[in-house]
């Protein structure tokens, strides 16, 4: 292997800590099954030590009462030092999470840009706003929440992550990070891109751990808000506590994701898409396609075009260039899906495969559809490349099958505009794509929005950003 892992360090109180504790489970190279290191994770000791240092900074306001142009100058150098690490960051995510490089390239170039948008972002905002009253001007401020805690998944370990630290930094809020136990290799680069800046001590400590560590920083007190992505138990975990200690939590937690196939639809493009929402990151996107909602007058010819488009997939090794669609993350996980697989073929499903399995000893798994069963067998997300197929007869149908699952994350419908658009308007999901499945927004200024148990509070450039942040208005009565 010509890339070798960073050594994992821990980040606290402006020093690095080597790991020491580790965790059960080692990690592997997605793609080849080596053997690449243990996880490793903070002592409870450690955890308060950076949560006293995150406190003591925000209550001295070291890093809060900065200005917007000065916080504005530590984010873009945060921003060029990451630009520098964005090859290294690329890698450690192909090789962690199984995504191919081509993809990761694309995240670790996010790492950089969301601090230099964060750094854009308060140059061009007014600190303070006046309203007039009856008795003088009335201040309006939006002033940091307190320390945040930052939990990142790791399925795009990277540029999630750096989309929620910019966010916060860029609010005045002092960070603890946590990033995931199955691709911390990343958080390296990233930690070290932010330590580079030297900003006023404290203000940034990165954890390494499972559950255990962030469960400590997510309880502690002196935490005042929380933004995690990841699975649907860990966010309900997250959204109990905050909801006790009556602190702000930002849930983004996956989407068993409908795409809708009417009859107008070109069939050729449908199938694209499909395929598209199959293999997109391996399937490993909370976004990707869970259920496949079909015309049942186009259903046979649709799922022979997938079935042919699935055949000519080449799987491999991520850092491939010439692949198309890498592993699953960790073995664990392939045994996951397999096992779902499983379960559905035991209640009556028929597999649609047809994609060549490499000849490596990594975690793989074919791009999947699973015909025959009723819409209330399949109404939890999978997180891999497997969706169900569910056929029906009216647009009627369609839409209750598409909102039949408790989340609602996003939506795809595909067919003649005019009526894609009416199914769309009555599909429960943050964002319904018309005739196109891609991994990014419609529009980068758009939030990303959550509905049902897919999460709550939007996500995005400006919304995230606000999250951070809370009102203070003072005048005279």
């Amino acid at each position: 292997m010509s890339f070798q892992l960073p050594k994992q360090q821990h980040y606290i109180a402006d020093h690095w800590v080597d790991a020491s504790d580790t965790l059960a489970f080692d990690l592997h190279h997605a793609s080849t099954g080596e053997y690449l290191a243990k996880q490793y994770a903070a002592t409870d000791r450690q955890v308060e030590q950076a949560m006293a240092v995150a406190s003591d900074n925000f209550k001295q306001g070291l890093w809060s009462q900065l200005s917007y142009q000065q916080r504005a100058d530590y984010l873009q150098a945060i921003a060029d030092n990451m630009t520098a690490k964005t090859t290294a960051i690329a890698q450690a995510d192909a090789i962690q999470t199984g995504v191919v490089l081509a993809l990761t390239e694309q995240f670790a170039k996010v790492c950089s840009l969301a601090f230099s948008h964060a750094a854009l972002m308060l140059r061009t905002l007014d600190s303070e706003q006046y309203v007039s009253g009856a008795s003088g001007d009335i201040l309006v401020e939006r002033l940091p929440l307190g320390v945040a805690a930052i939990i990142a998944p790791w399925n795009a370990p990277s540029g999630i992550a750096c989309h929620k630290l910019a966010s916060a930094l860029a609010a005045g809020c002092p960070v603890i990070f946590k990033p995931s136990e199955w691709a911390a290799a990343s958080a390296q680069f990233i930690a070290e891109a932010i330590a580079q800046a030297k900003l006023p001590d404290g203000t940034f400590q990165m954890l390494l751990g499972g559950s255990h560590v962030g469960g400590k920083v997510v309880t502690d007190t002196r935490t005042a808000a929380v933004s995690f992505t990841g699975g649907a138990q860990g966010g309900a975990g997250v959204g109990r506590v905050c909801g006790e200690q009556i602190k702000p939590a930002q849930l983004e937690l996956g989407g068993n994701n409908a795409l809708v196939v009417l009859a107008s639809a070109d069939l050729d493009i449908a199938a694209d898409n499909i395929v598209t929402g199959l293999t997109t990151m391996n399937a490993q996107w909370c976004r990707a396609l869970g259920r496949l909602v079909v015309d049942n007058r186009v259903k046979a010819s649709l799922l022979a075009k997938v079935q042919q488009r699935f055949a000519n997939i080449k799987m491999g090794n991520a850092l491939d260039s010439e692949t198309q669609m890498g592993p699953l993350v960790h073995k664990g996980h392939l045994q996951h899906v397999s096992q779902r697989v499983a379960d559905y073929q035991a209640l009556g499903g028929t597999l649609i495969q047809a994609t060549q399995l490499p000849v490596l000893a990594g975690w793989y798994y074919p791009p999947t559809l699973i015909d025959g069963l009723r819409g209330e067998q399949t109404l939890e997300e999978i997180f891999g490349p497997v969706a169900t197929v569910h056929g029906f007869d009216s647009d009627a149908e369609a839409i209750e099958l598409a909102n039949q699952t408790d989340y609602g994350l996003a939506a795809y419908v595909f067919g003649e505009q005019q009526q894609a658009w009416a199914v769309a308007r009555k599909l429960v999901a943050g964002v319904v794509k018309i005739n196109k499945v891609s991994l990014f927004s419609l529009h980068p200024d758009l939030p990303r929005a959550a509905w049902g148990k897919s999460g709550v509070g939007d996500e995005g450039t400006k919304e995230t950003f606000e999250f951070f942040r809370g009102t203070r208005v003072i005048g005279v009565a």
